[in-house]
């Protein structure tokens, strides 16, 4: 049986709003695709494993957390870069997206830099934007934020918010994937909630594998779930 190796950075200093949902996510499907998924914990000050390996996942955290987490990762960088460059996949939700963008400019003005893996770059404004949200190809989910994102240049967004309960969010365009790196601010948590881009995700490891008629009732679930903010948004 071939293994799925996923690297969780951070797990007890990045730990809001449930982002450990995708990892179960990830495993639950993976298990249906015929793979055996192997998580490797690593905190601060802890090193990286010597095995690359497929997917590193960051999820989301306090802007405090954040920072001491952007000082260790400045360590990791170079190897990083090197695992990303040889294959290695990298799932980013919330402060993680900040953590991989170029960098996340501070209100007092300082700048968190980051590990230049998109090409946007972060800034925290005065006011969050807190809605559920219905976006294009499918997905749907909650946005909780208060960054605003530059793009180096449009094309490497997952999805835009068509609709929303907080309208200002309607517009907003969500994330980055490149078929290395996917990030993205939507919550529910993320890959639950859209487990087509779980199935996406990994995909871009394990490109031949065939799906399990075993995932229909999670489909169905969380198919129902989109369905019912769609209709709260839209209402």
């Amino acid at each position: 049986m071939a293994e799925l190796a996923i690297l969780h950075l951070y797990p007890n200093t990045l730990k809001l709003n449930g982002e450990v949902g995708n990892l179960i996510a990830l495993k639950v499907r993976a298990a249906n695709f015929g793979l055996k998924v192997r998580i490797l914990n690593v905190e601060l000050s802890e090193p990286l494993p010597t095995k690359r390996p497929h997917i590193v996942f960051l999820g989301s955290g306090t802007l405090g957390a954040t920072k001491v987490a952007a000082e260790d990762l400045a360590s990791k960088g170079d190897l990083l870069h090197r695992w990303v460059t040889d294959g290695t996949k990298v799932l980013a939700v919330g402060s993680g997206f900040d953590l991989i963008s170029q960098g996340l400019q501070l209100t007092d003005g300082d700048f968190i830099q980051g590990l230049g893996l998109t090409n946007t770059t972060h800034s925290i404004t005065p006011n969050y934007l807190v809605g559920e949200v219905e976006l294009t190809k499918g997905i749907a989910g909650f946005i909780n934020s208060n960054r605003a994102i530059s793009r180096g240049h449009a094309g490497f967004e997952i999805a835009t918010v068509q609709a929303s309960d907080e309208k200002a969010l309607i517009g907003y365009l969500d994330g980055y994937s490149d078929g290395k790196v996917m990030a993205s601010n939507v919550q529910g948590p993320l890959l639950p909630m859209n487990p087509q881009l779980a199935d996406l995700l990994i995909s871009w490891v394990f490109p031949k594998l065939e799906k399990s008629s075993s995932l229909r009732t999670l489909d169905s679930l969380a198919s129902k779930a989109r369905k019912a903010i769609s209709i709260r948004v839209r209402s």
